[in-house]
């Protein structure tokens, strides 16, 4: 069918095995949010500068949103503002590629990776945004992004979910495309 199609396109462009689509990016985030594993009374540190799309959701997960400050320069979460954030009860980071403009991923994966933290990215202004070579979206362990009209890749209305974890992958299906179980 044509989500498939344009989900298979979408992840040869950006470089991710899994993509799943969404009615909008909202939802594509929630589900970025559960798979990577936030639950009732987890944290998750997101920027103090982003449209609340980028967070709000994990409330309904049962989590909640820890905000890091931005660098002035980016106007992406600043690294060195992650760290004094983070307690035992952060489960992920959530970066935003703010005006297209990609996150200092080396050192926020690194972040990520000495505290066992997921990073989650929000792609939904930064379409075809690369970062040392390779495309925002493929970057964290799990991206989302807003794909409306007044996004730099548009389909109208819609939201895509990527990912290169195949357990990551499952549980969205699981969580929220009821129709695809066989591909479990």
């Amino acid at each position: 069918d044509e989500s498939k199609l344009f989900e298979d396109e979408w992840g040869d462009y950006i470089g991710t095995k899994y993509n799943l689509s969404y009615p909008n990016g909202t939802m594509a985030l929630q589900v970025a949010m559960y798979v990577a594993g936030l639950r009732r009374g987890d944290e998750m540190i997101c920027p103090t500068l982003t449209y609340w799309a980028s967070m709000l959701q994990c409330y309904s997960l049962g989590a909640t949103p820890v905000f890091a400050d931005v660098d002035p320069n980016s106007l992406c979460i600043d690294p060195t503002k992650i760290e004094r954030h983070i307690t035992d009860r952060t489960k992920a980071i959530m970066v935003v590629h703010y005006f297209g403009h990609p996150c200092d991923m080396d050192s926020i994966l690194a972040i990520a990776n000495k505290h066992g933290l997921k990073v989650i990215e929000d792609v939904s202004h930064a379409h075809g945004s690369r970062y040392k070579g390779r495309m925002t979206g493929s970057l964290g362990h799990v991206s989302a992004m807003s794909m409306m009209g007044a996004k730099p890749m548009v389909v109208g209305e819609g939201g895509m979910l990527s990912t290169n974890d195949p357990t990551m992958h499952q549980m969205a299906i699981a969580f929220a495309h009821y129709a695809r179980h066989g591909e479990l």
